[in-house]
């Protein structure tokens, strides 16, 4: 019995240790204290700051910030919500240093998919190592996109379970699944989620055709109809997360939600509640660019890589009395990318021998399951090629339920990067089993391998015949003219160097790329020919697989990633600047930036005009983009911009000044304009008479009939308690007027209250707060009370401490029923 048991668990704890060892070994750094340095990390610490902090100060939970653009909910940003199901992800994670426990995350779900399918245990290690060190995890990992990799991770346990459940473990595949996918939607990355539902749709036709030509419909609608179930059930824990999400959609940017008339001649760019298509389809991969998993460097890499003081680069660099040092620095960010796409951090590549053991498994394996798998790896490939597709991509763009809302179709990567490991390693699977002829097997294998050599070799001889290395953005590159003292000549030379470097970066991952396949076919073969053992083989296979990837991973996350705690630290250290303007006593004003609008850096210390945010509101986009970019000093001074910060006049720091035409937290109307709609409010800002005036669209005219526009020297509205969540104001006024807040309108959640009497809140000068105030006076507050939020997080709360209950369920019975079955 103990012998069984062992024979059992200790394959999973050898596979956990060795994914142990080798995440650590590739993010080595973390063992000498260092932090991983990620850009898009630093931007999530400067948002959230201030919610976070209030939340540890006051214990309430924050659900609008005023950190960046005026203002917005913090559904994006930081959200504390009781989700119980989160247990589980921490205990995945073995409580790791990150980014180790990204890649061991990774390697764990896909080995659960590879159990499932009853792979050797060797075989699913070689593809959960595959999966995990795949060059876009390395490159997401290091730009900070950390609730993308945690979706993928789960997505390979959310196949097993679908699959498990066709395969007629209904109970276990269903919670299974249901874990995985509530993981997925947990970690907050729709795009992947949505992904992953497109690859269930196509398994379920797909299992539906297969089970209508067996006549096992009774199967196939059991299975589907718990793993719908479970499916249900898996969202629910996310409640909150979605609804707010739905909810805040709608008045962002990517809800397609601007009131304003599209630019004359873009009206086809517009989707119906969706992105732009020109923003939509920014990043789309090059048809070509798919070969970057064949030979990673095709396209020469990053749009900022290394260059050595052997490249030509730095030679004609050196050459035209540039000194060493600074050639070497500019060398260190060569922007070797001339692809397509406006910037990239690495090609993508998930190892040759996968695309070898990939190119094998069509030729063999002879299941049904096959097809399904291929339709995926061309969907996620088509659907990257975006803008460069158009006829299929647009049209799905338009008609897709919720897909116009989301960007960068590259990231359909995502779906053939786990399903070609998955089929290459259910091919390995086949190849070792001794069950295939010998003969067939060498003589498939011998023919992926002519495929697979036979394209890199295309793409190695046409560097050298019709390849131009060539980018449309060389002439500009690194500002080379202002270097070299606008010498268009001297520009020319550069660029005929990087496109040099280009060249041969291709070319040595092509010969790398043939060294790494020809290794990988000559094991197998060697085993086929009973030259060399199974454990061997698949050993020298899973070392050949690791080396391969992490050695190419490694180019985009390494030393050069990590600082040290105190470096880290220093990022977010006040500048003399900010320790200046936070003396402030006053408790909520804001800072326009001019010098960094995007930066999110700011909003660590101050309330900002601008700031960073994928998912901003559409009326704040339209005011960037009309008023905020032509420096509107009437509309800064509705923001409270009490502070301004722009670069001095030698263009070497910075310099700030006090806004004295600020208007303060609030203040009353003098005169009002009325708008015909939207466009005409937008155009009034342009010119309103006073500061003290306001244009409002008419549709807001029953909300203020009536309304007085009375103001004299001692009327008031003054901020007394200031909140995240809720604003106290008192105000002073002989007659009933029209106040203005400087806040954003944002109908989904925030309410007014006079003297604790509920009043309508109307939108005053295109984005801002008003309210009709009464003659005296009265205390007035302001609360963001969205109900999607308040009963979201009930649901939430009850459903994850459901899923709980049944997964521990589900594994004591499976434990259970596993003790009754008879050992061989």
């Amino acid at each position: 019995m103990q012998q069984n048991w062992q024979k059992a668990v200790l394959p999973h704890v050898y596979a956990i240790l060795l994914f142990l060892g080798l995440a650590f070994l590739f993010c080595s750094p973390v063992l000498q204290g260092m932090e991983l340095q990620q850009s898009d990390n630093v931007s999530w610490k400067g948002m959230s700051h201030e919610a976070i902090s209030y939340q540890e100060a006051t214990g309430i939970k924050p659900l609008w910030t005023n950190a960046m653009f005026g203002g917005m909910p913090t559904y994006q940003i930081y959200m504390p919500q009781d989700n119980y199901t989160y247990w589980l992800h921490l205990a995945f994670m073995l409580g790791l240093p990150k980014p180790v426990n990204f890649f061991f995350l990774a390697m764990l779900g896909f080995y659960v998919l590879g159990c499932v399918m009853r792979f050797r245990p060797w075989v699913a290690v070689l593809g959960a190592v595959a999966y995990g060190f795949a060059s876009y995890n390395a490159i997401i990992v290091s730009a900070g996109h950390d609730t993308k990799i945690i979706s993928m991770a789960y997505m390979a346990p959310t196949l097993a379970g679908i699959l498990l459940a066709y395969r007629g473990k209904y109970l276990a595949g269903g919670m299974l699944a249901c874990v995985g996918f509530c993981l997925m939607i947990t970690s907050g990355h729709y795009q992947v989620v949505y992904y992953m539902l497109l690859i269930s749709l196509i398994i379920g036709i797909a299992k539906l055709v297969e089970a209508v030509k067996a006549r096992t419909t009774n199967n196939f609608l059991k299975a589907t109809g718990v793993l719908l179930v479970f499916g249900a059930l898996s969202a629910l824990p996310a409640t909150v997360s979605i609804w707010t999400t739905s909810e805040y959609g709608k008045f962002t940017m990517r809800g397609g939600h601007s009131e304003l008339s599209p630019v004359a001649g873009q009206e086809s760019n517009k989707s119906a509640g969706g992105l732009d298509k020109d923003y939509a389809f920014q990043w789309s991969q090059g048809i070509g660019e798919t070969f970057t998993t064949f030979v990673p460097n095709l396209y020469g890499g990053g749009s900022t890589s290394p260059l050595s003081d052997n490249s030509h680069y730095y030679k004609a660099l050196t050459g035209l009395q540039v000194p060493a040092m600074q050639a070497a620095q500019i060398a260190e960010n060569a922007p070797t990318y001339w692809g397509p796409q406006p910037m990239v951090d690495g090609g993508i590549y998930w190892g040759i021998a996968i695309m070898f053991l990939f190119i094998a498994g069509i030729l063999i394996i002879r299941s049904g399951d096959k097809i399904w798998i291929l339709i995926c790896c061309a969907l996620g490939i088509m659907l990257a090629w975006g803008d460069h597709f158009q006829a299929f991509n647009y049209l799905l763009f338009d008609t897709l339920p919720g897909y116009n809302k989301f960007r960068a179709p590259t990231q359909a990567l995502v779906i053939p990067q786990f399903l070609v490991p998955f089929l290459a390693c259910w091919a390995l699977n086949d190849i070792v089993s001794g069950q295939l002829d010998k003969q067939r097997l060498l003589k498939n294998l011998r023919l992926a391998f002519y495929i697979t050599a036979g394209i890199v070799a295309a793409i190695l001889l046409a560097s050298f015949v019709f390849m131009e290395f060539t980018s449309s953005t060389d002439p500009a590159i690194g500002n080379l003219q202002r270097m070299v003292g606008n010498n268009q000549d001297v520009v020319n030379q550069l660029v005929d160097a990087l496109q040099l470097d280009r060249a041969k970066m291709l070319r040595m991952d092509a010969l790398r790329s043939l060294l790494f396949v020809a290794a990988a076919f000559g094991v197998l073969w060697y085993f086929l020919k009973d030259k060399m053992k199974l454990q061997t083989a698949l050993l020298a296979l899973l070392a050949i697989v690791a080396l391969d990837e992490m050695l190419l991973s490694h180019r985009y996350l390494n030393k050069h990633n990590y600082v040290t705690p105190s470096n880290y630290a220093a990022i977010f250290a006040p500048s003399e600047i900010d320790k200046a303007i936070k003396a402030d006593p006053d408790p909520y004003y804001r800072v326009f930036d001019a010098a960094n609008f995007q930066s999110a850096i700011g909003s660590y210390h101050h309330k900002m005009v601008g700031g960073y945010s994928p998912v901003k509101l559409a009326l704040y986009q339209d005011l960037i983009e009309h008023q905020l970019s032509k420096g509107n000093p009437h509309v800064l001074n509705m923001l409270n911009a009490k502070y301004v910060i722009f670069p001095d006049q030698q263009g070497r720091g910075l310099q700030y000044q006090q806004n004295p035409g600020a208007l303060g937290n609030a203040w009353f109307v003098d005169s009002l304009v009325w708008a015909k709609n939207a466009d005409d409010e937008m155009k009034t800002l342009d010119s309103l008479p006073t500061d003290h005036a306001a244009v409002v669209d008419q549709r807001f005219k029953p909300q203020l009939e009536g309304v007085a526009l009375y103001k004299d020297s001692a009327s008031k509205v003054q901020l007394t308690q200031y909140g995240l969540n809720e604003l106290r104001y008192r105000s002073s006024n002989r007659q009933a007027g029209l106040a203005v807040f400087s806040d954003i309108y944002y109908p989904a959640g925030w309410s007014a209250y006079i003297d604790g009497k509920k009043e309508d809140i109307v939108r005053v000068n295109y984005l801002l707060r008003g309210v009709k105030l009464p003659a005296g006076d009265h205390e007035i507050v302001m609360k963001f009370e969205p109900r999607s939020y308040e009963v979201g997080n009930v649901i939430t709360r009850w459903a994850s401490i459901l899923i709980l209950i049944l997964f521990f369920a589900v594994l004591f019975f499976e434990w259970r029923r596993s003790g009754k079955q008879p050992t061989a």
